[in-house]
């Protein structure tokens, strides 16, 4: 589709809806456009966990059966993130977690047995995962695993990549909660990416300025979980499946959208104190939100 000095196309990726703007001045934007395309469709069908014979589902499939799932070269750099991720969280980013999801009602409360939950537990463990030169296997079955939110900004910035190589100048990969922009918009204004937030009486939004950056927002303050009063996220801790006591959401910006996801993850997994030393740590422009509703960072609106 063509609009006015951009040409753009939204698609629905690993179940997450995705926006590409491309500036008319690019060479070939058409072209550019479709290779974008293409390469979103091949990380979909290797890697999501919902398309049949991806990488993904192939290991969760096999689970327990002894079989390997075979790893090329781009798998292995993957895991190796991921496996990175975990081990910088203090191995509660775990992506086995998946299997606890249905303990919770979709309002969040727990509605398993204490039994229930005990052996849901038992296939839980990104540990557990082997990886060996013939590939990789989950041991137990109904072991699963879920890489969709390491993917997203991994294929975001391939994409972006790509663009670059062919001497696009202003581009906005956009993918649910995950952004990669090339250069300022044709007409020389900013990207801009909204961010939700509570302060005031209701949410309200604030615009942030992405040119040549990458960005990142994991968790939602909108869906979090209230027990005895107190405000939780949707994380769920894969030592006793309970909601862990972090950030509700950080939102980050860096140079690639790998790097903001991998900051922001870690940070909102983290113990609250913890989570905002990190991210001050890190120097990269962020805001969160505390489990008291409060906005906290650089990002934050004044």
């Amino acid at each position: 589709m063509v609009i006015e000095n951009k040409i753009e196309q939204r698609l629905h990726v690993f179940g997450s809806a995705c926006h590409l703007l491309i500036g008319q001045n690019s060479p070939d934007g058409a072209e550019s456009l479709e290779l974008a395309r293409k390469e979103l469709a091949r990380l979909e069908s290797k890697f999501s966990s919902f398309c049949p014979d991806s990488i993904v589902d192939s290991i969760n499939q096999s689970a327990g059966t002894g079989a390997y799932t075979r790893l090329d070269a781009e798998a292995r750099s993957l895991f190796s993130y991921v496996n990175a991720l975990w081990d910088q969280s203090n191995r509660l980013f775990d992506p086995t977690t998946q299997v606890l999801l249905g303990c919770y009602s979709p309002e969040g409360e727990l509605r398993a047995t204490a039994a229930q939950l005990q052996g849901m537990l038992k296939l839980v463990g990104w540990s557990k995962l082997e990886l060996t030169k013939d590939g990789a296997r989950l041991p137990l079955k109904g072991m699963e695993i879920n890489l969709d939110d390491c993917i997203r900004p991994y294929a975001v910035d391939s994409v972006r990549k790509i663009l670059l190589r062919r001497g696009v100048t202003n581009a906005m990969i956009e993918m649910d909660r995950d952004v990669a922009t090339i250069g300022k918009q044709r007409d020389g204004s900013n990207w801009l990416v909204g961010v939700r937030h509570p302060k005031g009486t209701r949410a309200a939004i604030t615009r942030l300025k992405l040119n040549d950056r990458g960005f990142a927002m994991r968790g939602n303050f909108e869906h979090r979980v209230s027990v005895a009063g107190e405000n939780f996220g949707r994380a769920l801790s894969p030592v006793d499946a309970q909601p862990l006591l972090g950030l509700l959401s950080v939102t980050v910006i860096a140079e690639t959208c790998l790097t903001a996801c991998s900051a922001a993850s870690i940070a909102r997994l983290k113990t609250e104190p913890a989570g905002l030393r990190w991210l001050e740590k890190l120097g990269y422009p962020w805001m969160a939100i505390d489990r008291e509703m409060n906005c906290r960072g650089p990002l934050a609106p004044s």
